[in-house]
């Protein structure tokens, strides 16, 4: 897997109703296909505020109807105090690889060689 620089971008109206949303999340996922040759692997949404409404029915839709895999955002956390956490951030990334099946990132180029050995432990947890 590698890292979209240049990701699909769209806009919805946070008040719209149920089938305005589903065909919204359609168009996207539509899009993304499109313009990028393939069905997309996580959609991410960030929703205006705390809406369970909004957030019932796009996770309804990926989940049910499209069985996309899905990260519904509160923006107000993204742009507010908790932008500025790093503590927000991993545990939004957490999520994310979970989701993703637990998908691992390897280094295109070692950072050690076999004359300069180092050993280098990561630990996660949620």
């Amino acid at each position: 897997m590698s890292i979209d620089r240049a990701p699909v971008i769209t806009y919805g109206n946070a008040n719209a109703p149920q089938p305005v949303i589903h065909r919204s999340c359609e168009e996207l996922y539509a899009r993304v296909a499109r313009e990028k040759g393939g069905a997309p692997e996580l959609l991410m949404f960030f929703i205006n505020g705390k809406s369970m409404i909004n957030y019932e029915q796009i996770k309804f839709w990926a989940d049910t109807v499209k069985g996309v895999v899905s990260q519904a955002v509160d923006r107000n956390n993204v742009l507010g105090r908790k932008g500025d956490d790093p503590a927000f951030h991993a545990n939004l990334l957490l999520k994310i690889n979970t989701k993703l099946g637990g998908t691992t990132v390897t280094l295109q180029n070692p950072i050690t060689t076999s004359a300069t050995p180092t050993v280098i432990t990561l630990f996660g947890g949620g």
